[in-house]
Formats: structure tokens, sequence, C-alpha cells
């Protein structure tokens, strides 16, 4: 309690959602009059991010504008002298056709793989949202490619795709024999194993997102829509994968910046051959860092670009989506 004559009060103001806090106190009352004092506060969430920030921007973007910087020199590595030669790097890897051989090639992996996520996680969501028996089951099994690591799998997936592997025995016992071939080991071909390992490898993340998505959905909304008469079908797709419409535009993107970065399973798989036919940007800066003559301003050149191409699609299919998006 206070005593006779004197107050006590305090007022707090936030602004901008907590980002500044201003105190304003009001010291005792002596002598009749009244004494403020103002205290600017630092921000209470200051202390946790600091260190995050100061990592993130003092690591990743410090290597990614070094990396700017070595893409206009010639350097082996090491202590080796650093040759400046402007644009050089740049050129050459434009006009380089294994260069424009892997950008075709991550494009047709990204529409496939997000084809094949979109749809493959979509159903088996919808399934798993429906009674069916087993269903814990079903989960782990389709979640399963997404948590077993890409190097655990690659001697699976050569088993099946080479010469006398499981998927030729599959169609010499199916009576078409004549198909069998080294799907691993034809240029033809090599980029449709790697494909169809992702597409496998994918549906299980989208899935993921998927349930988790549908399960936000109002039950009132689907109950108005069986009462109107609509089916299973007419609700999944006119109000369940509408309502999924970011899921979708984010899976796009991170399946784009995937395609993009494509490395592991490609190398364990192919090395991007034969004649690189399967060759990403991935493998190619990779192949560019571990040969003997290697130049590490043209491995970080095509990096920037890789970087630039993934900024600008990521903003692109973002603007898209907000075109799109229904106006309230």
């Amino acid at each position: 309690m206070h005593g006779l004559g004197e107050t006590s009060a305090m007022t707090v103001t936030t602004t901008g959602g907590g980002s500044s806090l201003l105190a304003t106190l009001r010291a005792p009352r002596r002598g009749g009059q009244n004494r403020r004092r103002v205290i600017h506060l630092l921000p209470g969430g200051l202390a946790w991010i600091l260190p995050g920030f100061i990592i993130s921007v003092g690591l990743i973007y410090y290597s990614i504008f070094y990396a700017g910087y070595l893409s206009f020199f010639e350097w082996g590595g090491g202590r080796r002298p650093m040759i400046p030669v402007g644009a050089k790097n740049y050129l050459q890897i434009l006009g380089d056709p294994i260069f424009w051989s892997a950008i075709f090639n991550t494009i047709i992996y990204f529409v496939a793989v997000f084809t094949a996520q979109v749809i493959g996680g979509v159903l088996f969501a919808a399934a798993m949202h429906s009674r069916i028996f087993l269903a814990n089951i079903y989960k782990i099994i389709i979640v399963i490619p997404v948590v077993v690591a890409p190097a655990t799998l690659a001697p699976a997936h050569i088993q099946v795709w080479q010469t006398d592997g499981t998927f030729n025995h599959i169609l010499e016992g199916l009576g078409l024999g004549f198909f069998t071939q080294g799907w691993i080991g034809q240029s033809t071909t090599s980029l449709l194993v790697v494909t169809l390992v992702g597409c496998w490898g994918s549906v299980g993340f989208g899935f993921i997102l998927y349930y988790a998505g549908m399960a936000q959905i109002d039950p009132e909304m689907l109950e108005a829509a069986r009462i109107d008469g609509a089916g299973n079908l007419r609700i999944l797709f006119s109000i369940v994968v509408p309502n999924l419409k970011a899921i979708t535009v984010s899976l796009a993107i991170l399946n784009f910046i995937t395609a993009l970065k494509l490395f592991d399973s490609v190398w364990l798989l192919t090395q991007g051959g034969p004649a690189h036919s399967s060759e990403f940007l991935g493998t190619m800066i990779y192949a560019e860092t571990a040969g003997t003559s290697r130049n590490l301003g043209l491995a970080t050149a095509m990096s920037v670009i890789l970087i630039i191409i993934a900024i600008s699609v990521s903003v692109i299919i973002q603007l898209r989506a907000r075109e799109r998006a229904p106006v309230s």
C-alpha cells in the first residue's frame, strides 16, 4: 500500500507489434508535483534472434557474395594465383551446350516430379482421411521414401534398373522381354530413371503437407456440400483442392529449387551420364570442383546463376499465385 499523499503509476505502450516498447513511469508525488520518466526499452526478443541473425548474415550471405566475387576469377584453389577474367566464366557457361542440356533436364525433372507429388499427395491424403483399414500402416509406407537417405536407397534403385535388374525380370515375366534394356546405362533412358526415382521419393512429402492441410478445412463446409448433393470427387476437386492452393504453390517453389540443386541421387545413380544425358547443375558444379583441372571461378559462376534462377522463378510463382487469388 502507498502512503498518504503518494501515488505511483506506470503506463506501458507497445507499437509495431511489439517492435518497440515505451514505458512511462510516474514517480511518487512529492510536494504536489509529478515527475515522469520516459524509458525506451529494447525489443524483448532481440537477444534471442541476434545470434542466429549474425550467423545467417555472417556466414550464408557472406558466402553468397564471396562466391559472386570469385566468379570473376580463374582460380584452381589453394595457393594457386587468382587470375581476373571478368565475365569470361559466365560467357563460357552460357555458350556451353551441356549447361543448356542441364537446364532442360531440370525443367523435365521439375514438371514430372511436381505433377506426381501433387496428384499422388492429394489422392493419398484424401484416402487416408477416409475410413480405410490399416490406415496408419499405409501412412508409414508412404512416408518412408522421405525419411530414408538417398545414399541408402541408391543401391536398391541400381538393382532395380540395371540390365539384369528387377524391372527387366518383371518385363520378361510379363512376356515383354523385347522391352528390356540397360535403363541406367543408356543416354535415352537415364534421365527417365532419375525422374522416376525422384517421383517415387517426393510423393510422401506432398502427402504430409496435403494431409495436414485437409485436416484444417472446415468440416461444416464439406457437410454443406454433401447436403447439396455433391459427391466425393466433386468435393475433392471443387472444395478441398482449391483450399490447398497455398500448399501447392509452396511445393512448386520447393520442387523447382530442389531440381536446380539436385545432386545426390543423380550422382549415385548415373553421375550425370552417360554422355551428360542426365546432367544437372548440381552435378556440373561438383564435377568442376572435383576435377584435376578445376576452375573454382567457373563453378562459383554456375552457383550464382543457380541462385539467380531460383530466386527469379520463386518470385514469379508467388506473383502468379497472388494474381490468380480471388479478391474477397
